[in-house]
């Protein structure tokens, strides 16, 4: 309850010391109003500014005396910070403490193939600094719940056990120097994952994750203040970049060598008639596949080039570290960037020049890419990535995916360019006995474009070994008819 009687009291005081302190300018009487001849009379009156000053200054009396402590506030009294503010003190909530969350992009891994990346919410650091953009990135990957993951992925992160019970972090410390991040984490119970697929799930997570800050295309993890890391059985001593951990293996000298065209031309007599328009699709056909499609509405396209190009990200974080450049004669009337941000693919830049239209596809990582013709509408098709283990420099299996469960009986399409389109396949069993083998043909043979092709396979009722079966497809050598462009393709058979 209040005093009333005191508070008058110390309001009648404040008020005679405010009036007290006044420092009256009294105006010489040869300066005065009367003393001088009339002129143009101002709007404020020395008097009156007076007025308003005494009038300010019981204002700021009258505010301090509101804003005091009191016992109704115990906090604000024990608090021996001296607020500027004449504000009276809040408590803090939780809007007041924690920053707005943002969308934050990271990844998780996939089984068998790389991993995908997604938003998840994320806190913006308070600094421009790219090590604290790193570290906060891996808080945001590790406080992801289960609803910001996505199907088909996980997040191991999470079985890592940060050294303080409560917190998101792990004590970790972040050093860049060039395009190479050092991120040392200290650990109080180990990983939290075992055996060697969650080891390099965990791996690849972290190697993508921190890797999407600007310019950084190399980490190296370390732990406890060792100059290497050990995840379960799985030692980290080296610097890695994504495609160090995609699956795929180095794809880059692959672009460069003639296994990989950098360019395919396809002759039309009137490119400048050509009417185009693109399409992007992934994962709808084939597991981990992304499939770009450039349809031509009319007329006839020609000097199809293909080629990957490193992607400066200082100058747009949002479009990947890679991008696909396709340019062909033509021109698509939709032109501009788009963010798509679904994994591989963050963006399609569309832009048209003297009859030419360049796409530019901003990925993730380098991945390996195929190009095919198809007609009816004619199209030109352009595959990049899939499942690591079905892909080679000259055999893409499409279905089945790793771990498919299929029947005795079921279908294997993809795409090949072998030598003279032949094509090879036979069906191992645990032991790797051969129990069912055979021949097919596909589309198109040895050229910079891919052909089609699709054959069944039969299983005897009781193989051996059921219950692991590997599909291997390959094409012989004409020189001395060795395995050429195999891949083996692990199956479940009930």
């Amino acid at each position: 309850m209040t005093d009333e009687r005191r508070d008058d009291e110390i309001i009648g005081r404040a008020l005679s010391r405010a009036i007290e302190t006044i420092d009256v300018n009294q105006t010489p009487f040869e300066r005065s109003r009367i003393a001088t001849a009339p002129g143009r009379r101002s709007i404020f009156g020395w008097s009156q500014l007076g007025f308003v000053a005494v009038g300010v200054l019981l204002a700021v009396a009258i505010g301090s005396w509101l804003a005091r402590p009191t016992e109704s506030q115990p906090d604000v009294a024990a608090s021996p910070t001296v607020r500027a503010s004449p504000v009276p003190s809040v408590a803090p909530t939780a809007s007041a403490v924690v920053a707005t969350s943002v969308p934050t992009w990271v990844y998780f891994p996939r089984d068998g193939l790389p991993p995908i990346g997604a938003f998840v919410p994320g806190y913006p650091p308070n600094s421009s600094s790219r090590e604290i953009a790193i570290d906060t990135r891996i808080g945001a990957l590790r406080r992801a719940g289960p609803g910001e993951i996505p199907t088909g992925a996980t997040n191991p992160l999470t079985s890592v056990a940060p050294p303080q019970s409560g917190t998101a972090r792990f004590g970790l410390s972040v050093r860049i120097q060039g395009d190479l991040a050092t991120v040392e984490f200290d650990l109080s119970s180990g990983w939290g994952v075992h055996g060697s697929a969650q080891s390099l799930a965990l791996l690849q997570q972290l190697v993508y994750t921190i890797t999407d800050e600007p310019g950084i295309d190399r980490a190296l993890i370390t732990e406890n203040g060792k100059p290497n890391a050990v995840i379960d059985q799985l030692v980290v001593d080296k610097p890695l970049s994504r495609e160090d951990v995609s699956g795929y293996g180095r794809v880059n000298p692959q672009f460069i060598s003639e296994g990989w065209p950098l360019a395919c031309t396809i002759p039309c007599p009137s490119p400048s008639t050509a009417k185009l328009s693109s399409s992007f699709s992934v994962d709808t056909f084939a597991p981990g596949v992304l499939r770009f499609v450039i349809q031509v509405d009319s007329g006839q396209p020609s000097d199809l080039s293909i080629a990957p190009i490193k992607v400066d990200e200082l100058k747009s974080p949002r479009s990947g570290k890679y991008a696909l450049q396709v340019d062909i004669a033509g021109t698509d009337p939709k032109v501009g960037t788009e963010y798509i941000d679904r994994s591989p693919l963050r963006t399609i830049s569309t832009s048209v020049r003297n009859a030419r239209t360049t796409y530019l596809l901003g990925l993730d990582d380098l991945r390996p890419w195929r190009v095919l013709m198809l007609k009816d509408p004619q199209r030109i098709v352009i595959d990049l990535g899939g499942s690591p283990s079905s892909i080679s420099d000259t055999v893409a299996v499409y279905l089945p995916g790793p771990g498919y469960p299929p029947a005795r009986r079921f279908s294997v399409s993809g795409l090949a360019r072998t030598f003279e389109a032949g094509i090879l396949w036979r069906v191992r069993d645990g032991q790797d006995r051969v129990v069912a083998n055979g021949s097919a043909t596909a589309t198109l043979g040895t050229s910079q474009q891919w052909g089609t092709f699709q054959f069944d396979v039969q299983i005897p009722p009781s193989p051996p070994g059921t219950g692991d079966l590997f599909l291997e497809v390959y094409w012989a050598s004409p020189k001395d008819g060795s395995d050429q462009g195999l891949v083996r393709v692990h199956l479940k058979v009930g």
